[in-house]
């Protein structure tokens, strides 16, 4: 079996002050990468692979989505 260490108290020198610690904010919109439509928090994403490159994925709109898979786009994993 290993053998458990405890980690080292934590001064009060390593902690960074309240203004120089970063904020963590959700996105709350994004565009649509075939139309450019605003997409909502509440909106639906769909993730597309390109029929031409399959290392780009774009996030489309609910409506794009449906016609992007009719033109060769498949949905990615």
């Amino acid at each position: 079996m290993g053998q458990v260490h405890p980690l080292p108290q934590a001064s009060s020198t390593d902690e960074l002050p309240a203004q120089q610690a970063g904020a963590v904010r959700s996105i709350d919109s994004a565009r649509c990468g075939l139309c450019g439509a605003k997409l909502s928090a509440r909106a639906l994403r769909h993730h597309v692979v390109s029929p031409q490159s399959c290392d780009a994925t774009l996030t489309v709109c609910h409506t794009c989505q449906k016609a992007a898979l009719g033109e060769g786009y498949r949905p990615a994993e």
